[in-house]
C-alpha cells in the first residue's frame, strides 16, 4: 500500500528566515510533514486521506489494519448509522457535556446533570446511545419515587426526565441517532407531590423582619464569609426588591448597579437561565444600597461560598424567629425563596400588568409567573370582587 509524506510550500529570504513569495530574494522551499499519510477506502465507499505514523514501515501496517476493519464492516453492512448508534454512551455524555460548558453553563450545573444522568444511566444499564430506552427509564423512576428508603419527589423525578432528554434531543441534533428515542417521553404532574409549598411575607412581616434584624448585632461567620446584621437587612431587601435567588445575588457587585440610570444587571454567567437581565432600580432599594455602599470596603456584596452551604435560608429562618414571625403557616414556608414570592405577589397586588410582571420576574412563560408565584389571599380577592 502506497504512503507519502505531504508537501508543504514555504519562501526563505538569504537569511534562512521565512518571508512571503513577493521578497525578490526569496527562495522557494518544500517541506515534507512529519506523518505519513495514506488513503484509505470507508466502508461507505468514500475515500480518505488518514494520518498514520513518522515511520514508514509501521505507517504501511497501520494502513492495512485500518483497511481490513472497513473492508469487515462493508461485508457485514455496517453503516455509519449503526456505528454512530454502538457509540458508548460515556463517550456522548462526555461529548455532551463539552457542549454545555462551550454554551457557557456553570461548573455546578454541570455537575448536576453529570451526576443525574451518571446515576439514570447505570440504573437502565445503557452501555450505547442506542440503549436508551423510553420504558426503561420511566420504570426506573418509578421505582425510586415508591421506594422505603430515600425516595425521590415527583419535582426530582421531573428533573432526571428533563437531563436525559436533554442528551437524546443533544445525540438527535448531532446526527449521533437518526432520531429522539425519548421525543416522547413526559414530565409528571409534581403539583400532587408538592414538599414545600412557600408563601410570601406580608408588608408588616418584611418591615419587622428588616428593623429586628438590624437592632440585633449579631453576625454570622464561615470560613470565607461574613454577615453582619445590615448585610443580611440588604440581603434581605435586595431579594424582595429584585426577586433575585440567592445564588443570583451572590454575583452582584456594587457594579451591578447604575444609581444614574435607575437599573440593575446581572450577567447571563449567574442566572438560572443563562440570559443576562437589566432592569429597573426600585427606588427604595436604590436609597437603601446608596447607605450601604457609602459605608461598604469591598466591590462583591456578598462574597464567600455561603450559597453553597445554604445560609441564606438557615440565616433568614433564624431572624425570623428572632422576631416571633412563624416560619411555617399552614404548612406553607417562609424560606429564602419565598422572598423571590414576594417580590413577584407584590407585583400583583400592584396590579402590574401580567406581561410586565413576567419580564419582571425573568420567567420564560406567564404562567409560570402568575400560577406558581402569585400567592393571593381570600381578602385580596374580596377587595377585587367589591369592584364589580
Amino acid at each position: 500500500m502506497k504512503v507519502w509524506r505531504k508537501q508543504s510550500t514555504k519562501y526563505v529570504d538569504v537569511n534562512g528566515k521565512r518571508t512571503t513569495k513577493d521578497d525578490p530574494t526569496a527562495t522557494k522551499k518544500q517541506i515534507p510533514s512529519k506523518r505519513f499519510y495514506g488513503t484509505l477506502q470507508l466502508a461507505n465507499g468514500k475515500r480518505k486521506q488518514q494520518p498514520l505514523t513518522e515511520d514508514k514501515s509501521s505507517s504501511i501496517t497501520l494502513l492495512r489494519r485500518l483497511q481490513t476493519n472497513e473492508d469487515h464492516k462493508r461485508a457485514n453492512g455496517v453503516t455509519d448509522d449503526v456505528e454512530r448508534r454502538q457509540k458508548p454512551i460515556a463517550v456522548v455524555l462526555r461529548d455532551h457535556l463539552s457542549a454545555l460548558a462551550a454554551k457557557g453553563s456553570c461548573a455546578e450545573y454541570l455537575r448536576t446533570i453529570e451526576q443525574r444522568l451518571t446515576k439514570l444511566l447505570r440504573a437502565t444499564k445503557a452501555s450505547t446511545i442506542s440503549d436508551l430506552s423510553e420504558d426503561r427509564i420511566l420504570k426506573t423512576l418509578a421505582e425510586w419515587r415508591q421506594r422505603k428508603d430515600d425516595p425521590i419527589s415527583l419535582s426530582t423525578s421531573n428533573h432526571y426526565v428533563a437531563a436525559i432528554k436533554g442528551l437524546s434531543r443533544w445525540a438527535w441534533r448531532e446526527r449521533i441517532l437518526s432520531e429522539d428515542p425519548l421525543a416522547r417521553l413526559q414530565r409528571v404532574n409534581a403539583d400532587i407531590d408538592l414538599k414545600r409549598v412557600r408563601r410570601p411575607l406580608t408588608t408588616e412581616e418584611f418591615d419587622t423582619l428588616t428593623k429586628v434584624t438590624q437592632t440585633s448585632k449579631k453576625t454570622y461567620r464561615g470560613s470565607d464569609w461574613q454577615f453582619t446584621c445590615t448585610d443580611r437587612v440588604s440581603l434581605y431587601t435586595i431579594a424582595v426588591f429584585t426577586g433575585l435567588r440567592a445564588g443570583e445575588i451572590s454575583c452582584l457587585s456594587k457594579a451591578s448597579f447604575n444609581f444614574e440610570a435607575m437599573t440593575w444587571t446581572l450577567p447571563p454567567i449567574a442566572t438560572k437561565n443563562r440570559k443576562g437581565a437589566t432592569l429597573p432600580l426600585h427606588p427604595t432599594l436604590a436609597a437603601h444600597l446608596r447607605v450601604w455602599f457609602a459605608k461598604l470596603n469591598r466591590d462583591t456584596l456578598f462574597p464567600g461560598s455561603w450559597v453553597k452551604k445554604r445560609m441564606a435560608g438557615k440565616m433568614l429562618k433564624r431572624d425570623l424567629k428572632r422576631t416571633d414571625i412563624p416560619y411555617v403557616i399552614g404548612g406553607k414556608f417562609a424560606d429564602f425563596h419565598s422572598l423571590r414570592h414576594t417580590f413577584i405577589t407584590n407585583l400583583a397586588l400592584a396590579e402590574v400588568h401580567p406581561a410586565k410582571a413576567q419580564r419582571l420576574a425573568r420567567h420564560s412563560t406567564i404562567a409560570l409567573t402568575m400560577n406558581v408565584y402569585t400567592s393571593l389571599n381570600i381578602e385580596d380577592l374580596r377587595d377585587d370582587l367589591g369592584r364589580i
